[in-house]
C-alpha cells in the first residue's frame, strides 16, 4: 500500500491541530446551529456572548452540564442559525469527551469532581482562545489542571486542609474575572504556580531528609553486624585493662560503625582503623611483658595519632575528643612504665539480630512484584485508607531487597515505610493504585489527538490514492497508439512520474488536509492561532513570580533537549539580572528579571521551588522522626 510522502516525520503542532479539530467536528444535533471553515467575526462576537451567558447562568445554579449540550439548548430559541468554525466545534466535543472521562474516574470523590466541573467551560473557552492548551503541554492552565489533578487525587482531611481553600480561590477567582481574555487567567495560574511551589518546597525538603535518615538506618543495619565482628575478632576473650574496654566497646565502635557505613569493607580509613585497633589489643598485652615493654615505648606516640585520626565519632568537637582519650593515654603511659593494671576479660559482643515480631504465609504474584519493581524514586502512589479515602504518596527511597521503602504523604506529613512485597500485594488487593507519571490532561489530550491524527493519516493516504488513480485515467485517455507501445523510453516513465507526484501535493494541497510544514499557519489557520501579546496583567503576575525566587530556588526550562532543571545562583538587583545554574554548578542560564517573567508567561520557565525559608512547623516534623530513629 502507498503512503503518502513525509507522513512518517508529521508531528501534532499548531497548524496540524487545526485540521484534527476539523475532523472531530461532528454535525451538530440541531439545525439552530451551523458549521462553518473559516471563524466570522459577527459569528465569533455572538458566540462569544452566549458563551457568556451560559456561563453566568451555571454559576448563579451551580449545575454543570456538557458545553454542547448547553450550547444546542441556547441556540434553539434562535431565529437565524448560530455560525460556529467547524475547529471550534471539534474542540467543543473533544473537551467534553476529556471532561466526560474525568468525571467518570473522579466519581468516588465529588468534591474533586464538581471543582474541575465547576470549571468545564471556562477551560473550553479558554481553550478556543488559546489552541495552545491542545498541543502545547507548558501552556498555563493546562499545568494548573495537572497540579489541580495530582493534588485532589488525595481526598483526606490532611491533604484538603493544606491545599483545598487555596485551589478553590483560584478557581472562583479565575470564574469572576474570565471574560475571554486569557491574561486574567495566565496571570492567576502564574501565582497558583509560584504558590504550589512553595508548598511543594517544604515537603520536599522533609522528604530529603526522611530519605537520608532511611538511607543511614539501612547503612547501620549492615555494617553493625560488620562492626561487631571485628570487635570480637580483635578483643574478645582477651584480658585487657578495663579502660581500654571501656573505649573499645565505647567511643571506638561508634567511629567503626560511621565508617562502615560510610566507606564499606574496602575503605581506606575503615582499613586503618582495624589496624589501629589491632594494635592497641596488641600493645596492651605486649606492655605485660617486661622483655617486649620497651618496644613500644617508640610506637605509643604513633598510635595515639592513628587514634585520633580515625576517631571519627568525636573528631569535631576536640574537647570531647580529649576526654574519650584520657583514660587510654593515661593507662598505656602507666603500662610502659610498668605498671601493672587490673586486668579483666573482654566480653563477647552479641551480634545484632532482626527480630520478627510476626510470621505469616503472603502469597503475591510476580507480575505485581514486576510493576512494583518498575516504579522510580519520585513516582505518585495512592493509597486508600479505612475510611475508604485516598492519600497520595511520594516514593522518596526506593530500597533493595526487603529493605521497607520510604514514602511521603502530599502534605508532608504522612510517612509510611513498605517493601516491596507489601506494595505489590496492596495492588493486588486494590489498595494501592499507581499514577500515571504523565498526568491526566497531558496524557488524555495526546491520546485523543493521536487518535484523530490516525484519521486524519487515513484520509491523506485515500486522497493519494484517489489522485493516483485519476492521472493514471488521464494518461491512458491521452496516450496515442505508439505511447501504448512496451519500449516507452525511460525519460517519459520519469516524467509520467513526475507529473503524477505534483498531482497529488495539487490535490492534497487544495484540500483541507495539505501537505505543508504542520508548524506554518496558513491563511485560512492564522485565524484560529493568531500570536498574542502579554497583558500588563500577566506581566505583573510573572514579575511578582520572579521576585519570590530566593538564592537556592528551582526553576524548569524548556530546551531543544527536554526540560531542564537550574537553580537560581545569584540575584542582582541593581541590574535586575538572574544566574542560575545547573546541578553540577555550570551555569546554564544568564537572564533579566523581565525576560525571566516573560519567559515565565510563555510557559518556557516554571517556578518548581521558590527557595523560600523552610517553615517552623514542619521542621519540628523532622526534629520528631529522627528523635523516634534514633
Amino acid at each position: 500500500m502507498s503512503t503518502v510522502p513525509g507522513q512518517e516525520n508529521i508531528r501534532i503542532g499548531a497548524r496540524l491541530l487545526v485540521e484534527l479539530l476539523r475532523i472531530n467536528s461532528e454535525e451538530p444535533a440541531t439545525d439552530r446551529i451551523r458549521l462553518t471553515p473559516q471563524r466570522s467575526r459577527h459569528g465569533l462576537a455572538v458566540f462569544s456572548d452566549m458563551m457568556q451567558s451560559i456561563q453566568q447562568g451555571l454559576l448563579k445554579t451551580g449545575s454543570h452540564c456538557r458545553v454542547s449540550d448547553a450550547l444546542v439548548a441556547e441556540c434553539a430559541a434562535l431565529e437565524v442559525p448560530l455560525p460556529i468554525s467547524a475547529p471550534d466545534w471539534g474542540g467543543i466535543l473533544l473537551m467534553d469527551q476529556l471532561y466526560d472521562e474525568l468525571s467518570e474516574q473522579l466519581a468516588g470523590d465529588k468534591d474533586a469532581r464538581n471543582w474541575f466541573e465547576k470549571l468545564r467551560l471556562l477551560v473550553v473557552r479558554y481553550s478556543l482562545a488559546d489552541y495552545s492548551f491542545f498541543f502545547a503541554p507548558q501552556n498555563l492552565l493546562r499545568r494548573f489542571l495537572n497540579q489541580a489533578y495530582l493534588i485532589l487525587l488525595s481526598s483526606t482531611e490532611k491533604s484538603r486542609q493544606l491545599y483545598w481553600s487555596k485551589l478553590n480561590e483560584f478557581a472562583n477567582r479565575m470564574l469572576s474575572e474570565f471574560t475571554g481574555n486569557v491574561g486574567s487567567v495566565n496571570s492567576i495560574c502564574i501565582e497558583a504556580q509560584t504558590w504550589i511551589a512553595g508548598q511543594t518546597e517544604q515537603v520536599e525538603k522533609i522528604e530529603e531528609r526522611l530519605r537520608l535518615l532511611e538511607v543511614t538506618r539501612q547503612r547501620e543495619r549492615v555494617a553493625e553486624p560488620r562492626v561487631v565482628q571485628e570487635l570480637n575478632r580483635m578483643a574478645a576473650g582477651r584480658s585487657l585493662p578495663e579502660e581500654v574496654v571501656a573505649f573499645l566497646h565505647g567511643e571506638w565502635r561508634r567511629s567503626m560503625l560511621m565508617l562502615s557505613m560510610r566507606e564499606g569493607v574496602e575503605g581506606a580509613d575503615w582499613k586503618r582503623q582495624l589496624r589501629t585497633g589491632e594494635s592497641l589489643v596488641e600493645m596492651c598485652e605486649g606492655c605485660l611483658d617486661e622483655g617486649r615493654r620497651d618496644n613500644y615505648k617508640g610506637f605509643y606516640q604513633i598510635l595515639i595519632k592513628n587514634l585520633r585520626a580515625t576517631l571519627v565519632s568525636v573528631q569535631d568537637d576536640e574537647s570531647t575528643l580529649e576526654r574519650t582519650l584520657e583514660p587510654v593515654e593515661l593507662i598505656l603511659t602507666a603500662m610502659i612504665s610498668g605498671a601493672s593494671p587490673v586486668l579483666i576479660e573482654t566480653p563477647t559482643l552479641a551480634m545484632p539480630v532482626s527480630h520478627v515480631a510476626e510470621a505469616q504465609i503472603d502469597r503475591v504474584s510476580p507480575k505485581a512484584l514486576e510493576t512494583i519493581s518498575l516504579l522510580q524514586e519520585d513516582d505518585w502512589l495512592r493509597f486508600k485508607t479505612q475510611d475508604g479515602q485516598f492519600e497520595l504518596c511520594k516514593i522518596v527511597l526506593k530500597a533493595n531487597a526487603d529493605d521497607p521503602w520510604v514514602l511521603v504523604g502530599q502534605s508532608g506529613k504522612t510517612v509510611a515505610k513498605k517493601t516491596a512485597r507489601q506494595l505489590a500485594q496492596a495492588l493486588e488487593g486494590d489498595v494501592l493504585q499507581l499514577v500515571h507519571r504523565t498526568l491526566y490532561w497531558d496524557r488524555q489530550l495526546e491520546a485523543g489527538l493521536t487518535k484523530l491524527r490516525e484519521v486524519w493519516l487515513t484520509m491523506r493516504e485515500q486522497l493519494g490514492r484517489a489522485a493516483g488513480t485519476e492521472d493514471e485515467d488521464l494518461q491512458k485517455s491521452s496516450q496515442s497508439p505508439a505511447q501504448s507501445e512496451p519500449d516507452v523510453p525511460l525519460e517519459s516513465e520519469v516524467s509520467m512520474a513526475s507529473v503524477s507526484g505534483s498531482r497529488i501535493d495539487e490535490v492534497l494541497e487544495n484540500s483541507s488536509l495539505s501537505l505543508v510544514d504542520p508548524d506554518s499557519t496558513g491563511e485560512v489557520e492564522a485565524e484560529f492561532l493568531e500570536p498574542r501579546t502579554i497583558s500588563d496583567e500577566e506581566l505583573a503576575a510573572a514579575l511578582s513570580a520572579v521576585d519570590s525566587l530566593q538564592v537556592g530556588g528551582w526553576v524548569s526550562q524548556e530546551t531543544s533537549e527536554g526540560e531542564q532543571r537550574c537553580k537560581l545562583a545569584v540575584k542582582i538587583r541593581a541590574s535586575e539580572k538572574l544566574v542560575f545554574v545547573n546541578r553540577l554548578g555550570i551555569k546554564v542560564l544568564d537572564i533579566t528579571r523581565q525576560d525571566l517573567a516573560r519567559l515565565l508567561v510563555h510557559g518556557a520557565v516554571t517556578i518548581l521551588d521558590t527557595g523560600a525559608a523552610f517553615d517552623s512547623t514542619l521542621e519540628r516534623v523532622v526534629r520528631t522522626l529522627q528523635r523516634d530513629n534514633k
